[in-house]
């Protein structure tokens, strides 16, 4: 019988490799295992830049960013999350509890989709196989209320990679890893005249992820943001029920080339109506403006947000974020 030899197809890779290079610094090709846990997430923290540490309106947001925003979470909260990006879907589910004596439990499952690819008889050009990447991610948080200012909240993430080929394969390898890891979040806000909160958090806290039969383990990409939030008072804006919310963090990861940082603006209307703008500040490629809108009725939300950088206007449409959320 005549053996396979197996080609597939090289869209998917040619996203990736350039994403790593142009996106993320070269520090982070070692670290492939968890890129994805530096993608940005959610419409109203990428709508502002991605300055969020202080946010305290992010909700179950606050997962991802900095779980200590959930501690005064006034009500229990469903939302999903999804991104759509030329490198992936993402979509996360997540559903909190706030408690006045025992503080706000979250749980949430997180999935990165980067497409199915056809796997071919290279002598026929026949599809024999389908080849599958996935990342995964599963967490639990808690956060609580310390006294009338401080807000303290943690994470703990179960992280898995798989790719995968279906069918007749070849010598298509099955690449799998798992680990663990944790954040760290805080918030205070200060005693100021005018209200002033700080946010901080340390994010991918925990082992290397070690992929089956690799000889070397990828450390998790470690971050450390911090940030500043506070409500402009304008009077002409109070007397029209507005406000203008402005952000600006600063973060320190090796696998972004060092440091990088973002500002962000949030203009609302009766609570209900906001409009979002950022810029974020990136190694590379990465570097570039975000816009965002956000509705809120009664128990209802919705999110969008788009980011434009030069990476995204090579490869094709902006990242469009969009978030639901219903509390009650």
């Amino acid at each position: 019988m005549r053996s396979r030899s197996i080609r597939r197809a090289p869209r998917f890779s040619g996203w990736l490799l350039a994403w790593l290079v142009l996106c993320v610094a070269p520090e982070a090709v070692a670290q492939n295992g968890g890129l994805f846990l530096l993608v940005p997430f959610g419409a109203r923290a990428v709508g502002q830049g991605e300055s969020v540490a202080a946010d305290t309106t992010l909700g179950t947001e606050g997962m991802w960013w900095n779980a200590a925003t959930l501690a005064r979470l006034p009500k229990r909260e469903l939302a999903i999350h999804h991104s759509q990006t030329v490198i992936a879907t993402s979509d996360m589910v997540t559903y909190a509890v706030p408690s006045k004596v025992l503080g706000t439990i979250a749980a949430s499952a997180y999935l990165v989709n980067y497409g199915d690819q056809q796997a071919t008889d290279a002598q026929t050009g026949a599809p024999v196989g389908t080849i599958t990447n996935r990342n995964y991610q599963l967490a639990l948080s808690y956060a609580t209320p310390v006294g009338k200012r401080l807000s303290a909240g943690l994470t703990y993430k179960f992280i898995m990679l798989r790719f995968q080929c279906s069918g007749v394969c070849g010598a298509i390898p099955v690449i799998s890893g798992s680990t663990s890891a944790l954040d760290l979040g805080a918030q205070y806000v200060l005693p100021t005249a005018h209200p002033i909160v700080v946010g901080a958090s340390v994010r991918n806290l925990g082992p290397a992820l070690q992929v089956k039969d690799a000889e070397q383990a990828d450390p998790l990409p470690r971050v450390i943001q911090l940030g500043a939030r506070t409500r402009i008072p304008v009077q002409s804006l109070e007397r029209s029920k507005a406000s203008l919310d402005v952000s600006a963090d600063v973060l320190s990861a090796s696998a972004l080339g060092g440091a990088a940082g973002g500002v962000g603006l949030s203009l609302g209307y009766l609570d209900q109506a906001f409009l979002r703008a950022g810029y974020k500040v990136q190694r590379g490629q990465g570097s570039g403006p975000s816009v965002g809108f956000g509705f809120q009725r009664g128990g209802f939300g919705v999110d969008i947000a788009r980011r434009f950088d030069a990476l995204s206007s090579q490869l094709g449409e902006p990242p469009t974020y969009v978030s639901l959320r219903a509390r009650f």
